[in-house]
């Protein structure tokens, strides 16, 4: 079974409950075992003990090419198995057996026994965090590799405090006086914790302890932890039996559980903190209320941040890196919710909030040139089934599309082909043909049904998957997995329009409905009349308007503009100046926050005053004002401006597309340059590249009026295409039952989606019933996609991992890929244990073939 559909990491659930009960068994069998009257030698228990290594070292080192010879291999295997099976359990038997015997004679010997704490509670733990830590190989004081670690990062300062704590208070004699007891007593109920988490972190490595002792010697360190719980526990049982004559045994009893919990409450205390700062600039960052001021605390966010990356970062040889072993899984659970932030959003929350320089992106010239010469699956079939549903008053149609390798030594490939659908029309299903059926596609959450499609393109053996979706163009994307040799395969797409249209597919242009009908000539309206659906014949016939433009200049104020801010000030009035306006400028203040001035007039003296934070967070401000003037529309438009030397710094999208409703007169935004000149960019595609035929900023466009000129609700953009208006402020998901045809509904919920790109904060809160209303329906919308599975066992990672997305944050990723194109597989993260116990194996056998040789 491949690894992404197990639901959990087992192997780590193996060792994390397997391993506590067998030591829980293996203490229980000390205290048994171990006679009080008299008490054993402890000289001959530490002697035992040592003969698991000894049987170990035999094992490896001295030839057994002559048992091999007079013993049958069965009996050889059996016997190195329980050579080493009983090796390690008599190993820990008798180490533990020991420390327990030297604890229970504490009163014997004193001195002996302070100094024999000393070494284990203090001076072994501190060597064991500086041998992790690079202690020997020179990464300790290394910045760049001082955040790795053998066994995990406990680099954290906090490890080391303590580490020297728990020592101080383990090796405190006994105080005769009861209060100074208490104190001594619940100090190390609190540590008990912190030395029960490296007992649980060292415990799958102790059959590994006696390989350490025999090859490098340091393996008793790795033994450290097991010891000193063992002197950990003896000590609070003797401070409980010493207490239990003064105190209640119930309050004393309550103080040790309430201790053990501090560190683990101290913890979560501080994660949930993190998840809360997290969530809040992930709301910020990618779904905010623009009708609310935020002010986030950027330092925690900062340290965040740095976590998520650390975690992020696996280890494929011995060592677990930049992990902290369970902590790391915990922090992501609570913090992420099991899922993950990319390496694109935590760059982006980084400049925004931290003002840091973007990243330089790598050229990948080679490679493309080497992609473009390879073949791939081509499209060499293309038909359309369409009928008019007279009660709906809809077309349906089907796009039937056969795709076909053309390069025949390629054993698979994956077709895949956009294209553009005109406003109106909506996917309301999809097939794929597997294995001689047709396989109709699930319609599921976007991110979760391409993450499993990316799994399964990704698995070693060759299944069918089939996947439909929205792109971030507005396009639908298809891609069919795998196109074996010249074998055909078959999907097809359910297109819902009310007007005939012409698609064009992979360069080949079909007809869809009959092209002779009459166009619609009125708008049409959902059934509550919150959504209307303006043809291109109903738009000519609303009335025309022009609109007076004004300036709204978004100047930049971030933190590494700080001191450009005279020179931005000049600019500004030597264009108003030059070009002048029938219609008085605006200003917005742009560093990590949008500050809008209030007082136009007093705009210089605001700009001079103004605190810089973070970077210059332009996408921000362009939906501020955007929503701004969709919310308020009037017999004005702002032209934007923004002025700023350092435009390539600018935090801004691929293109503000879906906010195209705010700008029906031109979908240009400039950049004022040093000289006073304005440099054209485009808000629909390609924002930071250059306009090669700008259109003049003051030059203003008629527009239509909606729905009529005297109360307009909408301005839409005289282009001769039809339109999606919304005809409420408030738009809500409809629920179930909502009266209306399949197609009235796909517009109600392509409505809302509109209305959700300028009120993006109720995307949490309403997603779920959104997605829901999609699934009933069946019509895809941006938040949804089509998946064709093969299997059951497919379609149930599906929902596992659906449901898994929807519990979580809507702005967290399930992998790195934002686009969720280029999944891996993910490694366990256990997976170094088997290679030491490969190269375990390997070695033995790498000997027994020297010696038979």
């Amino acid at each position: 079974m491949p690894r992404w559909m197990v639901p959990t990491d087992l192997l780590l659930y193996v060792g994390t409950f397997l391993m506590p009960t067998l030591a829980y068994a293996l203490f229980a069998l000390v205290v048994r075992l171990t006679p009080t009257d008299p008490l054993p030698p402890v000289a001959i228990n530490f002697l035992l003990a040592f003969v698991g290594p000894l049987a170990w070292y035999i094992v490896l080192v001295l030839p057994f090419s002559a048992l091999e010879v007079i013993s049958p291999s069965w009996f050889w295997n059996v016997a190195l198995s329980a050579v080493l099976s009983v090796g390690v359990l008599g190993f820990l038997f008798f180490l533990v057996r020991g420390v327990y015997i030297m604890g229970l004679r504490r009163a014997e010997d004193a001195e002996l026994h302070f100094v024999w704490k000393l070494l284990v509670s203090l001076l072994l733990p501190l060597v064991g965090l500086l041998v992790n830590n690079g202690l020997f190989w020179g990464s300790l004081f290394n910045a760049n590799s001082r955040e790795d670690g053998i066994f995990g990062n406990f680099n954290d300062p906090w490890f080391y405090i303590l580490a020297v704590l728990n020592g101080i208070l383990l090796c405190i004699p006994d105080q005769a006086n009861r209060w100074a007891r208490l104190v001594v007593f619940l100090g190390r109920c609190v540590l008990l914790s912190y030395t029960f988490y490296f007992f649980v972190v060292f415990l799958p490595y102790l059959p590994l302890s006696i390989l350490a002792i025999i090859l490098i010697g340091l393996g008793f360190l790795m033994l450290t932890p097991l010891i000193l719980l063992v002197v950990h526990v003896r000590e609070l049982a003797t401070d409980l039996e010493y207490l239990q004559q003064f105190f209640s045994r119930r309050w004393l009893q309550a103080g040790l559980v309430a201790g053990a919990l501090a560190l683990p409450l101290v913890i979560t205390g501080r994660y949930v903190h993190d998840r809360r700062t997290l969530h809040e600039a992930l709301a910020y960052r990618y779904s905010p209320d623009f009708s609310q001021p935020y002010d986030l605390d950027a330092q925690t966010l900062a340290s965040t941040l740095k976590v998520i990356k650390q975690h992020k970062e696996r280890q494929f040889d011995f060592s677990m890196g930049r992990q902290v072993p369970y902590l790391s899984t915990y922090f992501n659970w609570l913090v992420l919710d099991n899922l993950t932030l990319s390496d694109d959003k935590i760059a982006s929350l980084e400049q925004v909030f931290l003002g840091s320089e973007p990243a330089v992106e790598e050229e990948e010239g080679p490679r493309f040139t080497a992609q473009a010469t390879t073949t791939r699956p081509a499209l060499t079939g293309l038909t359309a089934r369409s009928q008019y549903d007279a009660r709906q008053q809809t077309w349906v149609s089907w796009l039937d599309l056969q795709v076909t390798n053309t390069d025949s030594t390629e054993t698979a490939g994956e077709y895949s082909t956009s294209l553009a659908l005109p406003v109106g029309c909506f996917v309301g299903g999809y097939y794929l043909d597997i294995n001689g059926r047709r396989e109709p596609g699930i319609l599921s959450e976007k991110k979760a049904a391409a993450w499993v499609y990316a799994q399964i393109v990704n698995e070693t053996q060759v299944r069918d998957p089939g996947l439909l979706a929205y792109d971030d163009q507005g396009r639908i994307s298809l891609r069919v997995y795998p196109v074996v040799r010249q074998a055909a395969r078959t999907t097809g797409i359910q297109l819902l329009h009310k007007e005939p249209l012409v698609l064009t597919v992979d360069n080949r242009r079909i007809t869809l409905g009959d092209s002779t009908a009459r166009p619609l000539t009125a708008a049409i309206l959902t059934p509550g009349k919150e959504v209307a659906y303006v043809s291109a014949a109903a738009k000519q016939r609303l009335p025309l308007v022009r609109r007076t433009p004004y300036y709204h200049f978004l100047l930049d104020v971030s933190a590494a503009a700080g001191s450009q801010k005279a020179a931005y000030a000049r600019r500004v009035k030597g264009l108003l100046a030059a070009q002048g306006s029938t219609a008085a400028a605006r200003f917005t203040l742009v560093d990590a926050y949008a500050q809008p001035v209030t007082d136009p007039a007093k705009w210089e003296n605001e700009l001079a005053q103004h605190e810089s934070q973070g970077g210059f967070y332009l996408e921000g401000a362009l939906r501020q004002v955007l929503f701004d003037t969709q919310q308020h529309p009037g017999p004005t438009y702002p032209v934007l401006v923004v002025v700023t030397d350092k435009f390539d710094q600018a935090i801004l999208p691929a293109n503000l597309a879906e906010l195209s409703s705010a700008y029906p007169e031109s979908n240009h935004f400039y950049l004022l340059a040093a000289d006073g000149s304005l440099e054209p960019h485009s808000l629909r595609q390609n924002a930071r590249a250059v306009v090669a035929e700008p259109q003049l900023p003051t030059t203003a466009r008629p527009v239509r009026a909606w729905p009529s000129a005297a109360r307009p609700q909408a301005y839409l953009s005289d282009n001769g295409a039809a339109d999606i208006v919304l005809n409420q402020a408030e738009l809500a998901v409809p629920p179930a039952g909502t009266a209306g045809s399949r197609w009235q509904t796909g517009l109600l919920l392509h409505g809302y989606q509109q209305w959700q790109a300028f009120h993006p904060a109720v995307s949490d809160e309403q997603r779920v019933p959104f997605l829901q209303a999609s699934f009933r329906t069946g019509i895809m919308t941006s938040f949804t996609a089509y998946l064709a599975l093969e299997n059951d066992a497919q379609k149930a990672a599906l929902s596992r991992k659906q449901q898994q997305v929807l519990n979580a944050n809507t702005a967290l990723d399930l992998d790195e890929s934002t686009d969720n194109t280029t999944t891996n597989v993910p490694i366990d993260e256990e997976v170094w244990v088997l290679l030491a116990a490969g190269l375990l194996l390997a070695f033995l056998q790498l000997r027994r073939t020297i010696h038979l040789g």
